[in-house]
């Protein structure tokens, strides 16, 4: 069910863009932007996205592909300051206007490596955060090396993820994904790129099972503005409640929270 879709510091300036040559790029799908624009309707399930990740949200965070914002405003209510990249042209101007105003936060149209470079040791974040990206990377490992590479000593990588990987799909591959991850697979690359894993758990036990009935019995090619209608209003509410005490076996997604080594 529902799924996703500067320069020199991290001060609270609002825009800067960085024309670079993309290594970890979400190409141009219109595709893409259009399950990013369905998300922004499942205002439920956002929050309780958003509710998952929050106590692990401190000081300085990095946005790891921003979209077109569904998460941006949110962070910088709990952040001292927010840098947000989004590679995708689209998307970043979405981000832009959807972030005006808010005055911690920076928006570039730069990837991760890009972003890199041109920070010190000084500028590092306290915290990456990357909601329903990793999937879309070719190369996760190396995507997720360099978003430590970006953290202080001590920070901390904040991702979800999509779980399950017998799930995998043509609504997967439209929508740019590479991957679905279990816990073995999520754990065995934080472990590599030298982070010690300090959250690993599922979530959304429902939304497991209208993917698969859209992946393999329906063979839908994307979701329906009614199933995240009937998702968001009518199951979220309760199954967010009751997940918050009774951690599910399985779930259509991820949360899984990383600590570089002091």
């Amino acid at each position: 069910m529902a799924a996703r879709a500067e320069g020199a510091s991290f001060c609270p300036t609002h825009v800067k863009t960085d024309p670079t040559p993309p290594a970890w790029t979400i190409e141009e799908d219109p595709f893409f932007a259009e399950d990013l624009r369905q998300m922004t309707k499942a205002v439920n399930y956002r929050r309780w996205q958003f509710r998952l990740i929050a106590p692990h949200i401190r000081g300085r965070v990095l946005e790891i592909g921003g979209g077109i914002g569904n998460f941006t405003s949110d962070l910088a209510r709990v952040a001292q300051s927010v840098v947000s990249i989004e590679p995708n042209a689209y998307c970043h101007a979405q981000l832009l206007e959807r972030t005006r105003g808010l005055p911690n936060v920076t928006i570039h149209n730069i990837t991760a490596e890009a972003l890199e470079q041109k920070l010190g040791a000084e500028e590092k974040a306290d915290t990456a955060v990357c909601m329903n990206v990793l999937e879309h990377i070719k190369d996760d490992e190396s995507a997720v090396r360099a978003f430590s590479r970006l953290l202080r000593s001590g920070g901390t990588l904040v991702l979800l993820i999509p779980a399950a990987p017998w799930l995998f799909g043509e609504i997967d591959r439209r929508l740019g994904h590479y991957r679905r991850y279990s816990k073995a697979s999520a754990r065995a690359l934080m472990e590599t790129s030298g982070l010690r894993v300090v959250t690993l758990h599922y979530f959304n036990f429902i939304g497991l099972w209208g993917w698969w009935w859209n992946a393999r019995v329906t063979k839908r090619l994307s979701q329906s503005d009614s199933q995240i209608h009937l998702f968001d209003n009518y199951i979220v509410p309760w199954q967010s409640r009751l997940e918050s005490v009774l951690a599910p076996p399985l779930g259509q997604s991820l949360l899984v929270v990383a600590q570089k080594a002091s």
